[in-house]
């Protein structure tokens, strides 16, 4: 239970992280472009998301296993994967179509 929390409180950190990081450097209308392409529709999100988080743990499995660090296979590709995560996080647009109206 111990290695659960420590994984799931450095996945959580790592997540804020990759979100502040993409954030900073990311301009807002790309990273409004990049929502409006890929991850507009719920379906598209949910099949681009198990596909991308397919291809992470495979790579990284991949990888693990030649260089014989297999059991760490859960920490790394969580870690991968919160990355991924992050970034998602970064492209979803944080003003409505009304808030300009709202302003003036």
């Amino acid at each position: 239970m111990k290695n659960f929390l420590i994984s799931a409180l450095s996945d959580i950190v790592l997540i804020l992280i990759s979100y502040g990081i993409f954030r900073a450097i990311i301009s807002g209308p790309t990273r409004h472009k990049l929502y409006e392409k890929f991850l507009s529709s719920f379906a598209k999100f949910v099949i681009y998301l198990f596909i991308a988080t397919a291809v992470i743990t495979g790579i990284t499995a991949l990888i693990l296993y030649r260089t014989r660090y297999i059991v760490y296979l859960n920490i790394v590709a969580s870690a991968l994967v919160s990355i991924l995560v992050g970034f998602v996080m970064s492209t979803v647009p944080t003003r409505g179509i009304g808030d300009k109206k709202k302003r003036k």
